[in-house]
């Protein structure tokens, strides 16, 4: 029952960010919208901001947090992007509102991600675990700024020639450091 009135007061705030502007709407406008009292959305969201990390995770996030490999995680990002593309007024108004939220979710994901990745190839490389991390975030952060950007830009980009694209980035990116340790590049 708390993940169907979760799931209502999501779709109300969606509703209403085809409307209004998110950084506008408040608690009670997303209460109205769905029909509850406001007691009913604290018991189960602090703010709107909760609620609005909340959809970005059951909605979005999912498809980069289960069964991701290094080899699929491409087709998870398109999920994704095809998802965002979906609801893309949402996402805009939302992003363009509060973009810390929705970029605090992504990189945590894709930092996890990419040091999967790192530590795949590590035992070649031999990095210590600061650098792996310092390689993940700078990876992650390239991931945020490119999904950004294609959110900003209209998402005009097909999600699965975008998802193919960062994922030739990455091959190439493993592919040289191979060539690095084999002392040709």
């Amino acid at each position: 029952m708390a993940d169907l009135t979760k799931k209502a007061i999501a779709e109300g705030l969606k509703e209403l960010c085809h409307h209004k502007d998110f950084n506008k709407i408040s608690v009670r406008d997303i209460t109205e919208q769905c029909g509850l009292n406001r007691q009913t959305f604290y018991y189960h969201f602090q703010d709107k901001y909760e609620l609005l990390d909340w959809i970005y995770y059951q909605e979005g996030f999912v498809y980069l947090a289960s069964d991701v490999t290094f080899d699929n995680w491409h087709e998870h990002m398109e999920k994704l992007l095809e998802m965002m593309r979906e609801n893309q007024i949402f996402y805009e108004n939302t992003i363009s509102a509060s973009p810390q939220c929705f970029e605090d979710y992504l990189f945590q994901i894709t930092c996890t991600l990419f040091e999967e990745a790192i530590q795949r190839l590590d035992s070649s490389l031999r990095l210590k675990e600061d650098d792996v991390k310092l390689y993940s975030r700078f990876y992650s952060y390239g991931m945020c700024g490119i999904i950004r950007d294609w959110v900003r830009s209209g998402m005009k980009e097909n999600p699965k020639s975008l998802s193919l694209r960062i994922r030739k980035l990455a091959n190439d990116s493993e592919k040289m450091a191979s060539l690095r340790l084999q002392g040709q590049f």
